[in-house]
């Protein structure tokens, strides 16, 4: 009975340590970049968008935060059908120190000006993102004429 006492302090005491060095953020942040998006048409009032945009500029409101600086590429697929938006696809950035983050997005709805807005999470990394986690909503925007693109996101990272 010792021994099982002692080993369920010990889990206790390590799980503790763990949860105290996790590092939490929260700031909003845009991106900017450059959208090679393709639209098929299929009536009037529906269309597929097979969307690809390439972030080269991630700027936090707060510089500290790990997603500050990051850059690469968003992907995924967008059905709009009588004004009504579902998609989802993946991005895929990496830091100034090569550690990668993959992050999920779900597109929800399109606004009248055609900003799109959806949600977003952690789903995976390497280094400093590895057991991170996280989410929050975006705003995603485009320049029909010249494919221009920003991305608008708010919520909050945790690091372990």
């Amino acid at each position: 009975m010792k021994t099982t006492t002692f080993a369920l302090a010990t889990i206790a005491a390590l799980t503790t340590a763990v949860q105290a060095n996790a590092q939490a953020y929260t700031s909003d942040g845009k991106a900017t970049g450059q959208s090679q998006s393709e639209i098929i048409e299929i009536g009037a009032d529906h269309m597929f968008m097979h969307a690809r945009t390439t972030y080269n500029s991630f700027e936090m409101e707060d510089q500290t935060h790990p997603m500050n600086q990051l850059t690469g590429p968003c992907f995924g697929v967008l059905e709009v059908r009588g004004g009504a938006v579902e998609g989802n696809g993946v991005c895929v950035f990496e830091g100034l120190e090569g550690d990668q983050v993959v992050m999920g997005w779900d597109a929800r709805r399109m606004d009248p000006k055609g900003r799109l807005h959806g949600y977003w999470h952690i789903s995976s990394g390497s280094g400093l993102w590895l057991q991170a986690s996280g989410g929050g909503t975006f705003t995603s925007s485009v320049n029909q004429a010249n494919g221009a693109a920003t991305l608008s996101v708010r919520g909050a990272v945790t690091l372990r």
